[in-house]
């Protein structure tokens, strides 16, 4: 397995976020599944600190980005798109759900 960039990877992460269109308007929804999942992907990267990150924890931060892709109905193919720039900004070479970069 090939080393993560950390801060490459959570910029990416966060960014995919960020500039993605938001299709529901359930407010209730939308704190549920975007802004919570924002939040603890925020927090560990603080608690990350310098340490690496490990493949097990970056499958994790992917978890909690694919729950904003789907609560704010993401196209396919834009999260597609995403997944691929992640894993080429941060050296990423194991990306969730069995798709490889």
């Amino acid at each position: 397995m090939t080393r993560i960039n950390s801060k490459a990877f959570f910029s990416a992460v966060l960014k995919a976020i960020a500039c993605t269109r938001n299709s529901n308007t359930d407010q209730a929804q939308y704190a549920v599944g975007v802004l919570e999942p924002a939040s603890r992907i925020r927090a560990f990267e603080a608690e990350l600190g310098d340490r690496e990150l490990a493949h097990p924890e970056a499958e994790q931060v992917l978890g909690w980005l694919e729950t904003t892709f789907e609560t704010k109905g993401t196209p396919d193919e834009e999260r597609s798109y995403y997944r691929g720039r992640i894993a080429e900004l941060s050296g990423l070479t194991l990306v969730r759900a069995g798709v490889a970069a």
